[in-house]
């Protein structure tokens, strides 16, 4: 199995197809499994990168160490590891503020940026979550899961379909090692919300209707960069390549120029 590895960390990586690179960047507590078909769909005319970010999946899941900046740190080093200059980013919830802030970091080196009910790294207006980093340390992170695979964002998932069994799979197997952190909610990531209009690419923001945590950032991200176009999709939650697998790719075609668009 291919490794990103060196002595700062260790990193799992797949790729998928030939041609410009494409990076998959996935959500918090899933890893490059939850991408299912699309990196295959992606291959006909992409070399499509996936990977586990620290602390998910096969990657490596150090005590400490879950900011921001080491997040954006470890894509610099597989990126320069496969020798890719310039790529396409398709990103979705916290894997959003990850590519958002290599975008603003390494503005040479990115072409497109695809956000999928993204995060960003400064807002913070998010109501009656459940404390799952207070439940992970007090409790375990077992009540975590529990926590956070019944939180409304996953509601459309319906139980026992192969969309929920996939979702349950990658978070069973999430070693929750981020919940635990010592200094979770003590790292000093540079706010990104108030610089957006620095990114200077063409974005595509794809947030579902029912979405009531993202899409309101979502508006406000559209609203800031300076080529944006959001596309709000009726009938769908938070797992929109899961719950709309259709729509999300027939939008990844136009936004791509991929042939039959």
């Amino acid at each position: 199995m291919p490794f990103l590895e060196d002595d700062s960390r260790k990193i799992y990586y797949k790729l998928t197809g030939a041609g410009p690179p494409l990076v998959l960047i996935h959500g918090m507590a899933l890893d490059h499994r939850i991408w299912h078909d699309l990196p295959e769909f992606l291959a006909r005319e992409y070399q499509v990168l996936t990977y586990d970010l620290r602390g998910h999946g096969q990657s490596f899941a150090p005590e400490t160490g879950y900011s921001y900046r080491e997040h954006v740190n470890d894509l610099k080093a597989l990126l320069a590891e496969l020798k890719f200059d310039r790529v396409n980013i398709v990103a979705h919830s916290l894997g959003g503020a990850v590519a958002i802030k290599y975008a603003l970091q390494m503005p040479n080196r990115v072409r497109n940026l695809v956000l999928a009910a993204p995060h960003v790294v400064g807002y913070a207006d998010y109501s009656d979550w459940p404390d799952i980093y207070r439940t992970a340390r007090l409790i375990d992170i077992d009540q975590a899961r529990i926590s956070w695979e019944t939180f409304r964002l996953f509601r459309n998932l319906k139980k026992g379909s192969p969309e929920k069994e996939l979702f349950d799979c990658c978070l069973k197997n999430f070693p929750g090692r981020m919940w635990t952190d010592p200094k979770a909610g003590r790292y000093m990531d540079e706010s990104d919300l108030k610089i957006l209009d620095r990114l200077e690419v063409a974005v595509l923001l794809l947030c579902g209707r029912d979405d009531h945590d993202f899409l309101p950032l979502a508006k406000i991200i559209n609203a800031r960069v300076q080529y944006g176009s959001l596309f709000e999709i009726p009938d769908c939650s938070h797992m929109i390549y899961l719950e709309k697998p259709e729509i999300f790719k027939r939008e990844l075609k136009a936004f791509f120029k991929m042939p039959g668009a």
